[in-house]
């Protein structure tokens, strides 16, 4: 049998004289505030069971002939918490609280309480906290952590975590961003060449899958921002071997950087060509896509741990290719059971927030540059860089910091130098010859009178060897027509050769931006506008500042025009379609794989022509 949910409700309020419009509003918010106590609404004809009328029945009679006051409120969370009630009872006497607090408390836990107190874990008594911040007063917030921290020392917690009633506990302070010590150190454990060598964490990562995906999971806060949500839609890379093949040469050490930065391709080739936006904002316009950018030192640990994943999740049973390849770790447990104590331990008192992760690398650097330049300044080096400096810097975690905060020290806009102008465009990806030929203009090409430390600093953060720095900087004797002709925008415009490497800077620093997430623009970084208002895209641009993003760009774009040549057949357009492949595509194409020759050496341009074979094929 089945009861009218309507006209059963209305029979009740006559029976207890209550048919009133007021009371028909309280019945119903009441209703509301409780989820309907979990019962089941036929929507199509508004019934419900007798049974579950029965237990509506009995909830409008509690509450609209139970006497307000503490009894009553006892009487409920006993009901329902008995075990929980009779502890906060003791407590209640311990601590002398009143009436009035007792009550709010007992309203407040009764509502919010999905089972005995005692049996939270520590995130869920932490969300619990982050609740009663909204909706107590402070005093009774501060009762609510008392009896929290009670039951803790009383040893009948599942949760470990306490909280300090000198400073109330809020949503802002568990979603900021962490302190920089502790970020540094998360970043160190996961990024020093030493410690991973020192710890085999390849080795470990290659064993274990649990252990690659926490690692991978962590490390990725540390080269973009993108929310949980979005790393999951990064996808999977593509594998160079067969998955057991990929962990047996991780371990015996015949996993090359050449795959491991084509692994990492397959992921960045792929978010290019989609152009994904973020899964907060799916349904808004004009949001920019997802931004990841991996450095070019950190290269060939990502695309490492990415294929170690990968191998992992193409072996596990049951396989699923829908699934996800990036897991969600943040719990102090499984981190600490997965890569020990050590790393664990930063989470001991709060699990890892992405959220948190994302605000410090974001907001890191630049507070830290702040402090030790004691100025603001316009422009400020983003997370990304310290990031890639992580992977370089020997020693402990102390040395690291100290190294970190004396290369700060030498970006101070007012005396930028050449190395770390170099450093920057290094990292960003740029191929354009057009900072080169900056560059050398700006030390005259006199690189071999930079000061031996300058030199030293400069071979161990680029990990290049001299001649290679010394051709980063001289590549103006071989640009080419095109970028001279963009130089002479910064004559034109009375550019002092001091302002050269902040130019650099900008273009490095990515504030060089231009209509397209792929390249950068020269007059953007002069602090111009754009002359070209009808145009929407910038490849060809004699002012474009071509990264290796863009190279993928044309890859993707000769693929379209050539299969579109092949089909046509009026010489007219056919022979539109040749020029735009020989005029335009074929001079970007040839300048930039001579840039990742000269900038990046022999093995990066291997690693890309092994890419474009694959996407043009």
């Amino acid at each position: 049998m089945v009861v009218d949910l309507k006209s059963y409700l209305e029979r009740i309020l006559v029976e207890l004289g209550d048919a009133t419009i007021k009371h028909r509003e309280k019945v119903s918010g009441f209703f509301l505030d409780n989820d309907w106590f979990g019962v089941s609404i036929n929507l199509d004809d508004y019934t419900i069971t007798e049974k579950d009328a029965e237990v509506l029945k009995n909830h409008i009679k509690d509450y609209l002939t139970t006497p307000p006051g503490i009894k009553s409120m006892e009487g409920i969370f006993s009901k329902k918490f008995p075990s929980t009630n009779e502890l906060f009872v003791q407590f209640a006497e311990e601590e002398k609280l009143s009436e009035t607090n007792r009550f709010y408390l007992l309203d407040f836990l009764a509502y919010y309480l999905t089972k005995d107190l005692f049996l939270y874990s520590d995130a869920e008594v932490e969300t619990l906290v982050e609740v009663a911040t909204k909706v107590l007063t402070k005093y009774l917030g501060d009762n609510l952590i008392q009896f929290i921290k009670w039951l803790l020392n009383k040893g009948v917690t599942r949760y470990r975590v306490s909280f300090e009633m000198t400073k109330r506990y809020t949503i802002e302070s568990a979603n900021g961003a962490y302190e920089l010590d502790e970020y540094l150190e998360l970043m160190y454990y996961l990024f020093n060449e030493d410690y991973i060598i020192k710890n085999d964490m390849f080795c470990k990562a290659a064993n274990s899958k649990n252990y690659a995906d926490t690692w991978l999971y962590l490390g990725l806060h540390f080269i973009c921002a993108l929310r949980s949500t979005d790393l999951e839609r990064l996808g999977h890379p593509k594998l160079t071997r067969e998955p057991l093949e990929v962990l047996e040469a991780v371990v015996d050490g015949t996993w090359s950087s050449s795959e491991a930065r084509r692994t990492l391709l397959s992921i960045t080739t792929r978010l290019t060509y989609l152009n994904l936006t973020p899964n907060k904002t799916k349904n808004a316009s004009n949001v920019t896509q997802l931004k990841f950018h991996v450095p070019e030192s950190c290269q060939v640990l990502i695309g490492t741990l990415l294929a170690i994943c990968e191998a992992h999740f193409q072996l596990q049973i049951p396989y699923n290719a829908e699934n996800p390849l990036i897991r969600r770790i943040k719990t102090y447990e499984k981190i600490t059971s997965y890569m020990g104590e050590e790393i664990g331990n930063l989470f001991l008192e709060r699990n890892f927030s992405s959220r948190s992760a994302n605000k410090s690398y974001l907001q890191s650097v630049a507070m830290l540059a702040d402090d030790v330049l004691e100025e603001k300044s316009e422009l400020n080096i983003k997370g990304y860089f310290l990031a890639a400096l992580a992977r370089s810097h020997k020693g402990n975690f102390n040395e690291f910091a100290q190294t970190t905060t004396t290369y700060l020290k030498d970006a101070q806009l007012g005396q930028l130098k050449p190395e770390m102008v170099a450093k920057e465009l290094f990292e960003r990806g740029v191929l354009s010859m057009i900072p080169s030929m900056l560059l050398t203009i700006v030390t005259r090409g006199k690189y071999k009178e930079l000061s031996p430390s300058q030199q030293t600093q400069m071979i161990k953060s680029l990990d290049l060897t001299p001649v290679e720095i010394e051709k980063t900087l001289e590549l103006s004797i071989r640009a080419d027509l095109r970028s001279q002709q963009a130089l002479k925008t910064l004559v034109e415009n009375n550019v002092e050769p001091e302002q050269l490497l902040t130019i650099c800077h900008r273009i490095g620093n990515g504030e060089a931006f231009s209509k397209q997430g792929e390249s950068m623009c020269l007059l953007s970084a002069l602090g111009k506008l754009c002359p070209y208002d009808d145009r929407q895209h910038c490849v060809g641009c004699q002012y474009e500042l071509q990264t290796k993003s863009t190279l993928l760009l044309l890859i993707g774009e000769f693929n379209r025009l050539n299969k579109q040549y092949s089909k046509l057949t009026n010489d007219l357009e056919r022979g539109k379609v040749r020029a735009i492949l020989e005029k335009q595509i074929k001079p970007c194409l040839t300048e930039m794989l001579g840039a990742l020759s000269e900038q990046y050496g022999e093995a990066v341009l291997s690693d890309y022509e092994d890419i474009i074979k694959e996407l043009v094929s």
